[in-house]
């Protein structure tokens, strides 16, 4: 890695489709914006500075679309299909073949889109490693390399999800390596970037951090208790689920032998009606008696 300074090296950056030679750098500023809503809108404060260039990222045309007005640069350098595939607009690849007035870095130049320049990675690796984790990183590592003495950065907290909490570290490493290069860079006091809730460990026993504590251990507490509710709850319906299978057993078997005894009693009762029958069926016929009386008289 070399020795980095503030004179900007021999480097052209922009695309021989503007200008033949190239686009050198004019200006002494630059200002690097993100999405981040807690201050992407401050760069409006400066972009109308004529020694400021605006560098802008991805689809913040949409959240900002004032900004593609405004933009020197444009920076978009993921693969296409991450960025077909963003919510932002499925159409990021036709607005950018659309654009005029200003470079876009990608991967490589791509034909359909004639002002896509590719970004300069080998030439960043070789004079910074190879520590880049997010966009924002590349930029700044670019605006050093090209001897910017001030370096604004909007836009960026990388402070939400476990995603961007493990890009920010990559961030702020080329923000420390920007100052001590003696570089001015301004980060927004509501940025997330370069901010600690207290200092290690002078302010162990600041009121913030013993809130924090008391409020995590608190949670931990609940958390414990409700899960021992959890389990006890449990526990108590899957006795209900026993006994519910218990009673229907119950019901089932009850059932079983009241069927046997239908059947049971039913046999018996045709046995007795068939002996019945039969004993019926034995007996003689009994005779109808008239007498010897003779009908009509006479002797």
């Amino acid at each position: 890695m070399g020795h980095y300074r503030v004179e900007p090296k021999k480097f052209v950056t922009g695309g021989e489709q503007l200008v033949p030679e190239g686009i050198p750098r004019k200006r002494s500023k630059v200002s690097i914006v993100g999405f981040a809503p807690s201050s992407c809108n401050d760069v409006r404060h400066v972009w109308d500075d004529p020694q400021m260039e605006v560098w802008a990222i991805n689809q913040l045309y949409v959240q900002m679309p004032e900004i593609a007005n405004k933009a020197t640069r444009w920076f978009q350098i993921h693969h296409r299909h991450t960025y077909d595939a963003a919510i932002r607009d499925h159409k990021h690849h036709d607005w950018l073949a659309q654009q005029k007035s200003f470079p876009i870095y990608m991967q490589r130049k791509e034909p359909d889109i004639p002002n896509s320049i590719a970004f300069p990675k080998e030439l960043i690796i070789q004079e910074f490693g190879r520590y880049f984790t997010n966009s924002i990183s590349w930029e700044i590592a670019l605006a050093i390399y090209e001897g910017f003495r001030e370096i604004h950065i909007y836009g960026v907290d990388m402070a939400q999800d476990e995603e961007y909490r493990d890009q920010r570290p990559s961030c702020e490493y080329f923000i420390g390596l920007a100052r001590g290069a003696g570089i001015m860079v301004y980060v927004p006091e509501k940025s997330d970037l370069l901010h600690t809730n207290w200092l290690y460990p002078f302010e162990d026993d600041a009121p913030f951090k013993i809130k924090l504590r008391e409020r995590d251990q608190w949670l931990g507490q609940q958390s414990a208790m409700l899960w021992n509710q959890e389990q006890s709850t449990r526990d108590q319906r899957m006795q209900m689920i026993g006994a519910r299978d218990n009673m229907r057993y119950v019901e089932m078997a009850w059932s079983v032998c009241r069927n046997e005894l239908a059947i049971k009693t039913q046999k018996q009762h045709g046995e007795l009606s068939l002996f019945k029958e039969v004993k019926e069926d034995a007996l003689p016929e009994k005779s109808i008696d008239h007498g010897d009386k003779d009908v009509g008289g006479g002797s």
